[in-house]
């Protein structure tokens, strides 16, 4: 009986030190499905965001990342770029990002910065099948090797993935 006792106190014990203590635990982050946004509709673009009910993904771009012209253009995390990841109170919605007072609600709950990785930014043009009339372009957005870590100490995003593709009008 003795042995039980000890063995449940035991357990109770690590079940009471494993709790959290509110700190954020994101385990994983999916942004799937989801556009990519800006403010703007044109190259002037430095803000490009995500976001997905209660979360965001935000790129802060150099001035001039973004041309009308077929290129590509890299940089680093977080020397020329910037990635955030933040959480909110509530689900949030374009108005949020775009006011411009920023909005005293949802309130932002927690943010992770991205300490490295690197961006590339492929622009292509994109024309009309019918008539051959350039129609957008359109900015595809990779980032790998990726460092988001959270107050655990664990990554929780895809160390290469593709943040998406921004359009512009030509």
């Amino acid at each position: 009986m003795n042995k039980i006792i000890i063995i449940s106190g035991l357990l109770l014990g690590f079940l009471l030190l494993a709790c959290n203590d509110g700190e954020l635990e994101v385990e994983t982050i999916s942004f799937d499905n989801t556009d990519v946004l800006s403010c703007t509709s044109d190259t002037t673009a430095t803000f490009l965001f995500k976001y997905n009910q209660k979360q965001a993904l935000i790129l802060t771009l150099p001035v001039n990342s973004l041309e009308n012209k077929a290129k590509e253009v890299g940089g680093t995390i977080p020397t020329n770029y910037k990635l955030y990841y933040r959480t909110f109170s509530d689900a949030v919605s374009n108005s949020y990002f775009c006011a411009n007072i920023p909005p005293a609600t949802p309130a932002v709950t927690a943010q992770i910065e991205a300490t490295g990785g690197n961006v590339s930014i492929t622009t292509q043009p994109i024309y009309d099948e019918n008539t051959g009339n350039l129609l957008r372009y359109d900015h595809l957005i990779r980032i790998s090797n990726l460092v988001i870590v959270n107050n655990q100490g664990n990554k929780v995003v895809d160390s290469n993935f593709i943040f998406g593709t921004y359009r512009t009008n030509r």
